[in-house]
């Protein structure tokens, strides 16, 4: 039997993943240097492969369920950040509370460019629009505008604690577990409710097709055993490449001495290749609204999901670590917070102005994310000191 790509990429990388396990229990060691890249490049093909097998498990499941394109792509979406939460749990157990916090964010800002520069590529009517689908149109942009409210109030009050904080050594410069608990939770909280809503009145295909979009997906049907071998393969491939990936964050920052923000991003980019790849797969089959959906959901998603979870599952590590000072009140997290504000900001004009994108709104929306990217990456490397 023929392997496919992405079943070769998960086999090399539990290759490479177990071979370094048993390597460390047989008592040889690598160098630092080559075990990072062995972890890297093992935990990358391990959670591509994973990433994949979650999704054909989540279309396996619409298809039974008869699912439209762009709600079982919010669920294949929903399915490929299980990697990226490996990777951060790692990070918690590990004790890098705000090197996850930072991940979790600037994941946020690379996802917004890889949206732009999708929309960029989409095909346009003659009048030079693409016009998008009314999930994001209608609830998709309302999820944005709470994001952005949430980044933007959340950010300033805690710039204000930091600056206050100066004249007034009573008030604190740390997030605590019971601030973690209260903000995860609402995040998590919102996006079920998204995730209720989208899904009865735009998910099934199957009903008044006046009012429902038509599923495309050619998807075979998955019997019960096969939907469970997929998931557990799945999250065996997700727990360890999270595992590698965060052994490769220690020896960036530990060892290569990066700022927080400069090894969050390789973490990105390394970690969420196999998305950027279902996102142009889907493209190329043209599934527009499977790729659009994917794309889109890495923003909302990200910032809900990921950020939401991160913030709750640090509240948890921290409680059981007996850590009362959490996530620090410094540079990191407010300009994080307040950057997460325009990215949903500009998103939000964007799809509700008229519907539709064009390639000048792709254009400027670049523009915005190439531009705070920059920002983060030279002037991320000054924490401000707070003890």
């Amino acid at each position: 039997m023929k392997l496919k790509i992405w079943q070769l990429a998960y086999l090399v990388g539990f290759v490479i993943i177990i071979g370094l396990s048993l390597l460390d229990i047989i008592g040889l060691h690598l160098g630092e240097y080559p075990l990072a890249v062995a972890e890297l490049i093992g935990g990358i093909l391990l959670i591509g492969g994973a990433c994949e097998a979650f999704v054909i498990s989540v279309e396996g499941i619409a298809h039974n369920y008869k699912m439209t394109d762009y709600v079982s792509g919010i669920y294949a979406s929903l399915a490929s950040t299980i990697p990226e939460l490996s990777v951060i749990v790692f990070l918690l157990i590990g004790g890098k509370y705000e090197l996850a916090w930072v991940l979790a964010l600037a994941t946020i800002f690379m996802n917004s460019l890889v949206f732009a520069f999708y929309t960029l590529i989409l095909p346009k009517d003659e009048d030079g629009n693409y016009r998008l689908p009314d999930a994001i149109n209608w609830v998709g942009s309302e999820l944005l505008s709470m994001g952005a409210v949430i980044s933007l109030s959340v950010g300033l009050s805690m710039l204000m604690v930091f600056v206050f904080a100066i004249e007034n050594p009573l008030l604190p410069r740390h997030l605590e577990a019971g601030e973690l608990f209260v903000f995860g939770g609402a995040l998590l909280g919102v996006f079920v409710a998204y995730l209720y809503w989208i899904t009865k009145y735009y998910g099934s295909a199957a009903e008044d097709p006046e009012l429902q979009v038509e599923s495309h997906i050619q998807q075979h049907p998955l019997s019960r055993q096969q939907l469970a071998i997929l998931l557990i393969t799945a999250s065996a491939g997700a727990l360890l490449g999270g595992e590698a990936l965060s052994g490769f964050a220690h020896f960036a920052t530990e060892t290569l001495h990066l700022s927080f923000i400069h090894a969050a991003l390789l973490l990105v980019i390394f970690g969420g290749t196999p998305e950027y790849i279902i996102v142009a797969s889907s493209h190329r089959k043209e599934q527009l609204e499977v790729a659009l959906s994917n794309a889109f959901g890495g923003i909302v998603q990200v910032f809900f999901v990921i950020f939401g979870f991160t913030l709750v599952a640090a509240g948890i590590s921290s409680t059981l670590a007996g850590v009362t000072q959490v996530i620090p009140i410094d540079l990191f997290s407010v300009v994080l917070l307040f950057f997460a504000f325009p990215s949903m900001f500009i998103l939000r004009v964007i799809i509700t102005d008229d519907s539709s994108v064009n390639a000048l709104e792709s254009i400027s929306m670049i523009a915005v994310f190439i531009m705070m990217l920059y920002i983060l990456l030279m002037y991320g490397i000054y924490p401000i000191p707070t003890g």
